[in-house]
């Protein structure tokens, strides 16, 4: 059975057993945001009621920290609850082109870098550090707090999920960058998993690096995708979580050709 764990002075987090999906909440004086509404009508309901058995503060904002179904798809019941939502631009767009949103999913505000939600005595930030688990991930950062919600950035519970719409060979960089925010105290929520620290975020983002190395390494040898996919060294998880990863680098490297030799007796 999940539940509330206080992360900080009015700064949740539940930690659901389905897909151990991490749901955030920040309340403040006047007004309180959600972080992901879970992933369809009946799971929101549900968690709009588990919300106001642990505050009367209204909940008058959403934040979706990426477009996938499991975080998104309740927005229509937070919506009808007098809810605005927000995203990073790409997705939105995600969810406006997604075939499989049957529960009118939307978002009604928009950012592209940055953007700070007031909730009366406090505020939170979210920003979009770059592209990795999508192209549109968004960390919701509690300044007073030093807590960090990081969406499918990051992951405890499983390795990083390698989708079709990943980035690869940038989601190091990107989360390198969210190290450059982190005290040595801060309290960082993954999409899925327990709450980790900075040391966490760093050992994690190693090993991110080391999978778009090796897909780079690879390409640069000239191995075939085929040959590459099937490669089984080096890697930090196994290589079955990596199929989409390999595919993804590949695909933005551009069709791999072996390395010219020189020839002998030329300048």
């Amino acid at each position: 059975m999940s539940a509330w764990a206080e992360l900080g002075d009015r700064c949740w987090v539940r930690r659901y057993p389905e897909l151990d999906l991490n749901i955030g909440l920040v309340a403040g004086s006047e007004s309180a945001v959600v972080i992901d509404t879970r992933a369809d009508a009946v799971q929101a309901r549900e968690l709009l009621a588990e919300i106001r058995e642990l505050t009367d503060v209204p909940v008058r904002w959403v934040v979706n920290t990426h477009a996938h179904f499991d975080h998104t798809y309740g927005n229509a019941v937070f919506s009808e609850a007098g809810a605005t939502s927000f995203a990073q631009e790409n997705t939105a767009a995600a969810l406006a082109a997604d075939p499989g949103n049957t529960e009118s999913v939307a978002v009604d505000n928009t950012f592209a870098v940055a953007k700070v939600i007031e909730l009366g005595d406090r505020r939170v930030e979210l920003l979009h550090l770059g592209n990795g688990h999508t192209d549109g991930d968004v960390v919701v950062v509690v300044p007073d707090l030093d807590v960090f919600f990081a969406g499918d950035l990051l992951e405890e519970s499983a390795p990083p999920s390698y989708g079709e719409d990943s980035f690869p060979l940038e989601w190091a960089d990107t989360v390198d960058r969210l190290i450059g925010l982190l005290s040595a105290t801060a309290k960082v929520v993954p999409g899925h998993g327990a709450v980790v620290d900075a040391e966490f975020v760093r050992d994690q983002a190693g090993d991110l690096g080391t999978v778009a190395n090796t897909i780079s390494g690879l390409h640069h040898a000239g191995t075939p995708l085929e040959a590459a996919l099937a490669h089984t060294d080096d890697w930090p998880w196994p290589v079955e979580h990596l199929e989409h990863a390999v595919r993804r680098g590949y695909a933005a490297l551009g069709i791999p050709r072996r390395p010219t030799l020189p020839i002998l007796g030329q300048g």
